[in-house]
């Protein structure tokens, strides 16, 4: 289950569980506090990050704050029509433990608390059904399902209460049943906002992510408090989400973004089934890094990579993730694979493009070239780069521009247009040694 998955990765997620396991060991051991309010919304605000920052790459922060406001919102209205009609949860009422109360009403944590279990589920529903009505009614039978582990643990605690209790653990069937109606209102919510924002990208289950860390933390809440069902549907349900999340998952910079001719992206795809013999145009960018004795920095691509394996090129290069800059791809990219970072890079060709094509597979790309220096040596990815080498200037453009010595197309192509660019004359004057 865990095998395409980092050593990093891996040591990242079982320290988490494990964090979230012993703050709910103290939670149901330990007496809370008085202030403990304030705790509870740093937790709940902290539980929403993993999901709104997916969204953000998902959708853009623009869209992605609407999103979240809409079901923030929503969250908070049905959560005050329950507390003062009943519907559609029954009748309860919020302590002082789950932070201030808007209008002496509702916490405001609501807003957050409600919204990342809602996206969870309905990112599991996405990623399963393509009908819309069929992912609505998933979605909130999930949203159910995650109910059942946080329910009685956040009624142990005295989070809320029910007016006369209910049966499982007190809790009231009712409020499940509420939970079907609000899921299914949100998930239409969702679905609705969609129709007007349609994303490039496939829904992603990093989505979830905040979902299954709230389960995580209400199923450890379960097994510390002695409730043997809300356990048991905690430990189903992180299964579950494990091997869905193996299943689904991609990595945001595994796709990349295809534009239009003015750049304008209309699609994406997985990086690798992208390149082939007939390759569309997408958004990439170039960097030629240098040191302060004017010499470039030179690599040579992995060998094992699809496109131009083997092949020495110019210092970095990279495809742009959707709803990312290209002067942030390309930092992101040269850290990734150099080591690289704090370098000033500075935007040299914005309006470069290339197509080359190589052992029938072709690249098309809208290529902008950035230039920066630094005197730190590079430490280079294996997995992206083979091997490194500085090179004087006028030493790289001879070499280049003899084809017996086999550098990549579009270092070729880029080197002819910078050795005849005003701005690039100026930043070797400005940053470069004679």
């Amino acid at each position: 289950m865990f095998a395409k998955y980092s050593k990093t990765e891996l040591a990242i997620f079982f320290c988490v569980v494990m964090f979230l396991a012993a703050g709910a060991f103290f939670m149901v051991n330990v007496e809370l506090p008085s202030w403990s309010h304030w705790l509870s919304g740093l937790n709940v605000v902290l539980f929403a990050l993993p999901a709104m920052w997916a969204s953000r790459w998902w959708l853009g922060w623009r869209d992605a704050a609407v999103l979240w406001a809409l079901l923030g919102f929503y969250a908070l209205g049905i959560e005050t029509l329950a507390i003062f009609t009943g519907f559609p949860y029954g009748h309860f009422g919020y302590s002082e433990l789950l932070g201030g109360k808007l209008f002496g009403v509702t916490p405001w944590t609501v807003f957050l608390a409600w919204s990342p279990l809602m996206a969870g589920a309905w990112a599991i529903a996405a990623t399963i059904f393509s009908n819309a009505v069929l992912r609505a009614a998933a979605a909130a039978g999930t949203t159910m399902i995650f109910d059942l582990v946080l329910d009685p643990g956040a009624v142990r605690l005295g989070f809320w209460q029910y007016e006369g209790g209910g049966v499982f653990y007190g809790v009231p069937v009712s409020n499940f049943l509420g939970w079907l109606v609000s899921g299914l209102i949100g998930a239409a919510l969702i679905e609705a906002f969609l129709l007007l924002k349609t994303p490039l990208l496939p829904v992603p289950v990093q989505l979830a992510s905040s979902a299954f860390l709230m389960i995580v933390f209400w199923a450890a809440i379960a097994v510390f408090g002695g409730m043997l069902w809300p356990a048991a549907a905690g430990f189903a349900v992180i299964t579950a989400m494990m091997v869905w999340w193996r299943r689904f998952h991609f990595h945001f910079d595994e796709r990349i973004v295809y534009v239009d001719d003015d750049g304008t992206p209309i699609g994406t795809e997985e990086k690798l089934a992208a390149h082939h013999g007939d390759t569309r145009l997408h958004s990439a960018f170039s960097i030629f890094i240098f040191n302060s004795r004017g010499e470039t920095l030179l690599q040579q691509r992995a060998l094992h990579k699809k496109t131009w394996p083997g092949v020495w090129s110019n210092s970095c290069c990279g495809h742009v993730k959707m709803h990312e800059t290209v002067e942030a791809a390309a930092r992101r990219r040269l850290k990734y694979e150099l080591g690289l970072s704090g370098v000033e890079l500075t935007m040299m060709l914005p309006d470069f493009r290339y197509r080359a094509e190589l052992d029938g597979i072709v690249e098309y790309e809208i290529c902008p070239v950035l230039v920066g220096c630094t005197d730190n040596e590079p430490r280079p990815n294996p997995d992206e780069v083979a091997a490194v080498r500085w090179i004087g200037w006028d030493t790289f453009v001879a070499e280049v521009a003899d084809p017996a010595n086999g550098y990549s197309p579009w270092a070729k192509e880029e080197v002819a247009e910078l050795v005849v660019n005003d701005a690039f004359a100026a930043f070797r004057t400005e940053h470069l040694q004679a």
